[in-house]
């Protein structure tokens, strides 16, 4: 069994417990890590990202989604620690809006980047998994979203589980050489010779 492979398989199990044991606190680090992520995606395009095209409307457009990427991912991580569990129902909309908006504004610089020679691939991605997440910090923030984590969770366990159980059903297995004595000569004969 490869180690990689088992770590990744238990992984995804200690996830889909977490899921189901704990679904309102992997929520709440859910919004801290993409408050994170949003103050990181806000940074890389200031730095980086505006640099792009020499094109005014797609160099504000940048400045203004990095910016509020990075006031979004603020609130999103200090916000909620200060105050009760409704903040983390409101932030957790909040980002899901975010997302949209983000996704909205991927779609109008991959319009100005068609006709240069910068790679398209990364942004279009950046902005389906901008409305995927969205749509499930909608579910979430439901007053179902508990139920919905755990279905979540339920799944990946048992998705981990059979990768386990796969891992280990496809092991593969060790033969040991055998010695085979000759009755009649006397003789030890070895494998292979």
């Amino acid at each position: 069994m490869k180690k990689g492979s088992l770590f990744l398989g238990l992984l995804f199990c200690l996830a889909g417990l977490l899921l189901l044991i704990m679904p309102g606190f992997v929520i709440k680090v859910l919004v801290i890590l993409f408050g994170i992520e949003a103050i990181a995606n806000g940074i890389y395009g200031l730095i980086y990202m505006r640099r792009l095209i020499p094109d005014s409307s797609f160099q504000s457009t940048v400045v203004t989604r990095s910016m509020l990427s990075i006031v979004i991912g603020l609130l999103a991580v200090f916000l909620p620690l200060k105050f009760a569990q409704t903040m983390w129902t409101i932030m957790l909309f909040t980002l899901a809006i975010y997302m949209i908006i983000v996704a909205l504004m991927e779609m109008y610089l991959l319009g100005k980047l068609r006709t240069t020679s910068v790679e398209r691939k990364p942004f279009i991605f950046e902005a389906i998994i901008s409305i995927v997440v969205a749509i499930l910090m909608f579910i979430i923030g439901a007053k179902n979203g508990a139920v919905f984590v755990r279905i979540v969770g339920a799944l990946i366990l048992l998705a981990g589980s059979l990768f386990l159980f796969l891992l280990w059903k496809n092991r593969p297995i060790v033969q040991e050489p055998v010695e085979v004595v000759d009755d009649i000569s006397g003789t030890i004969e070895k494998p292979g010779e």
